[in-house]
């Protein structure tokens, strides 16, 4: 090939490498923008996913909020709490910006973006912006008896009160009185919703106290005579315990024969309060939580009935001859006390006394413990210090003296037991504290525990029902 021919071929300009470069660079460009959305759309999915697990995580996390404070304010009536003066039955919804009502969680301590900073229990990035949520407190009767049904919840149910000037037709408290609510939660996280749903159920704790029939510093019968052959305390398989070092002083143990049977009472210096403080707290929590609290003496209608009644720091307690609601006690009631029973034969329950003085004056019957807690955790007002003296006393004396912590007249009686702490003294006047011993009201000494999930009603409900 000459020179010249070389050089044209070399100057040719109609081969196809330009175009071949042209179509790779296009095929590769093509399959990286593909890789590319691909990745792209991973990340979305994965950062959604995120986004919905966060945001099921935070649902749950305002579940169980709510469960604390169903823990704490149990929702048992349509009235109102005696001690907050707050309701006792929920509002119809709870929101994020519901904070400040004492029935709904704490908005700022679930999530980033509604606490402002790292106190929150959920403090990932999903959290940290656009969360809300909801929550609901129905009662499982009526239409949600066997299951919960959000297009239900907000009817109205037989057998609950609506409270005055309530908002909806729900029933936001425990109607029934099983201590079992639906609670519905519903949570936004960046626009991503999740709705779940679950029954709660208030835990009660058997509490253990030591089971005595009559326990107290001192005791004083001042009613002579034994009516007939009647003992005015019947301890049959269980006994009197003083705290009084001399029962066969007057001044410790004022009795006559045959007014306490089956032995004399027990002198024991070292006897403990009945309740420790934290048990006594308990119950208070419980008295309140089911509006049986009395901040001071009882009221008219002077209703004692329930599992757990409080009466705080009464000074001047009313006459409750004839006042008390009572039913029938039934015929396994024992010999000799009123057949008119404060609760009943198979329905015990506490009436704790915790600061005070006790007058119990006659025409009813009290099923269940009477305790008198006289100071012994500390608690009461610097006005009304523990009662008794050292050692402890009992007067044989009728009239009130100071010493006494619980004073009894009118034919007044108990199915059950009875306690006073401390030194103070427990007097029996006209037919006596007819004390009739039964080891069974033991049974009933229950406080409250925590509010816990029912076994396999939790469940996730479509994202956006019934909210």
């Amino acid at each position: 090939m000459t020179r010249s021919a070389l050089l044209h071929r070399v100057a040719d300009e109609r081969g196809w490498v330009l175009v071949s470069a042209t179509i790779l660079t296009l095929i590769m460009l093509s399959i990286g923008l593909v890789a590319a959305g691909l990745i792209d759309n991973t990340n979305r999915r994965v950062r959604e996913q995120r986004e919905r697990e966060t945001s099921l995580n935070v649902d749950e996390g305002v579940l169980y909020a709510q469960s604390l404070v169903l823990q704490t304010a149990w929702p048992s009536s349509a009235g109102t709490n005696p001690i907050t003066g707050q309701p006792q039955y929920y509002p119809p919804t709870c929101t994020t910006a519901d904070s400040a009502n004492v029935h709904c969680p704490n908005a700022a301590s679930l999530a980033a973006a509604n606490a402002g900073g790292s106190n929150a229990i959920f403090t990932n990035i999903d959290a940290q912006a656009k969360v809300t949520w909801t929550t609901k407190v129905r009662d499982n009767g009526g239409s949600l008896a066997t299951a919960y049904d959000p297009l239900l919840a907000d009817n109205a149910q037989a057998g609950c009160a609506k409270p005055l000037n309530f908002p909806s037709d729900a029933c936001t408290y425990d109607a029934n009185g099983d201590r079992e609510l639906w609670v519905q939660s519903q949570a936004f996280v960046r626009g991503k919703p999740r709705n779940v749903v679950a029954r709660l159920r208030l835990e009660q704790l058997a509490e253990s106290i030591p089971q005595t029939a009559v326990v107290a510093g001192a005791v004083s019968i001042t009613n002579s005579g034994n009516h007939g052959g009647t003992p005015i305390i019947d301890a049959t398989t269980s006994q009197v315990v003083v705290r009084c070092s001399d029962a066969a002083d007057k001044d410790c143990a004022n009795y006559e024969a045959g007014q306490i049977v089956p032995r004399n009472p027990i002198p024991d210096t070292t006897t403990p309060p009945l309740m420790s403080a934290e048990q006594l707290q308990r119950f208070k929590q419980r008295a309140i939580m089911d509006g049986k609290y009395y901040p001071g003496c009882p009221t008219s209608p002077y209703d004692l009935s329930g599992k757990v009644v409080w009466v705080e720091g009464c000074t001047s307690p009313p006459n409750l001859t004839s006042k008390v609601p009572t039913t029938a006690c039934g015929p396994t009631k024992p010999p000799g006390l009123d057949p008119d029973c404060v609760n009943s034969a198979t329905s015990p329950g506490i009436l704790i006394w915790h600061c005070g003085l006790a007058d119990m004056a006659g025409g009813w019957t009290y099923r269940g413990l009477l305790y008198v807690a006289n100071n012994s955790d500390g608690t009461c007002a610097p006005s009304l210090p523990a009662k008794g003296t050292n050692p402890p006393t009992c007067s044989s004396q009728p009239a009130t003296q100071p010493e006494d912590a619980i004073t009894t007249n009118g034919g007044f009686g108990v199915w059950g037991a009875v306690a006073v702490d401390g030194n103070a003294c427990l007097k029996l006047g006209s037919n006596g504290v007819q004390v009739s011993y039964d080891a069974s009201i033991f049974g009933a000494v229950q406080s409250y525990g925590t509010v816990g999930l029912v076994q396999n009603t939790w469940r996730e409900l479509d994202p956006k029902a019934g909210v």
